[in-house]
């Protein structure tokens, strides 16, 4: 596939910068295809091209011989169209100190509750306003390791776009379904479909490995200053469950604390419900 050389001041190299900056409230073929991102460095790549998420704009440096290295050759052929700009473009586009050479924006699809495949056993994670995207990433990769079936955000404040969200999650934001969804209608959702309500909550009674995690199970975690929303704790059949803290500190990073819960009930539900606890007798 051809290369196409740009300039500095050009409009795609405007629109990445803008990405990469969490300043963009647009993109070219985004939209209806789904939500554009960014990438800096080339980690991205043969992730991207293995989970098949469609990628736009491809930029290289163009004072290094990017020909030479693999990576780049793949998402060359892979990419909608292929940039080379200066290594004073890649600078001015970089929010980090040190540019990288290459730049990559791809498209997350648009999904909503009606995608979520039910399964009579599975574990999905209820962000609850996180305002992190450096956490909300990481959950991402954890509910993926933990076997999740996905994550839903209500009260966002964060773009599942925004760039350190996506590089926390090492690539999980490109596999685990990262929905947005109303409260009323999640929980609604909820409800209807079966699932226990697990709240994350400091002011619980009940430990976190106490709780029988069959069937389908949903684990809220809240904000990390203000922890879940009281409209939670409202919920007919919701469980608040408490992780017991044997330091000084008052409670677990909420990312800490998303996985070690997401963890506890994936082996649960992979291993059978009493195996973990007769294992501890």
């Amino acid at each position: 596939m051809s290369v196409i050389t740009l300039g500095i001041a050009s409009d795609e190299v405007k629109f990445v910068r803008n990405l990469l900056a969490n300043k963009s409230q647009g993109s070219p073929q985004g939209d209806s295809c789904g939500f554009a991102f960014a990438c800096e460095g080339l980690w991205a790549a043969d992730k991207l091209i293995s989970c098949g998420l469609k990628v736009t704009h491809f930029f290289v440096n163009s004072e290094i011989d990017y020909m030479a290295i693999p990576e780049c050759r793949r998402m060359i052929d892979y990419a909608d169209k292929t940039y080379a700009i200066s290594h004073k473009a890649c600078m001015k586009i970089s929010e980090r100190d040190g540019a990288d050479d290459f730049f990559i924006v791809a498209l997350l699809p648009r999904l909503t509750l009606k995608d979520i495949e039910l399964k009579d056993n599975m574990v999905i994670s209820i962000l609850d306003g996180l305002e992190q995207p450096g956490n909300i990433g990481a959950i991402l990769r954890s509910i993926d390791c933990a076997g999740g079936s996905c994550c839903i955000t209500t009260h966002k404040r964060v773009k599942k776009t925004h760039s350190r969200l996506i590089r926390s999650s090492l690539g999980a934001a490109f596999t685990m379904p990262h929905i947005e969804a109303d409260y009323d209608e999640l929980t609604k959702w909820l409800v209807e479909n079966k699932f226990k309500i697990i709240l994350t909550d400091l002011t619980a009674k009940i430990p976190y490995y106490q709780v029988d995690y069959t069937g389908r199970v949903a684990i809220v975690s809240g904000n990390e200053y203000n922890g879940i929303s009281a409209s939670w704790r409202d919920l007919p059949g919701a469980i608040p469950i408490i992780i017991p803290m044997l330091g000084s500190s008052e409670s677990l990073n909420v990312g800490f604390a998303t996985t070690l819960v997401a963890y506890e009930a994936g082996l649960r539900q992979h291993l059978g419900k009493n195996t973990l606890v007769n294992n501890s007798n």
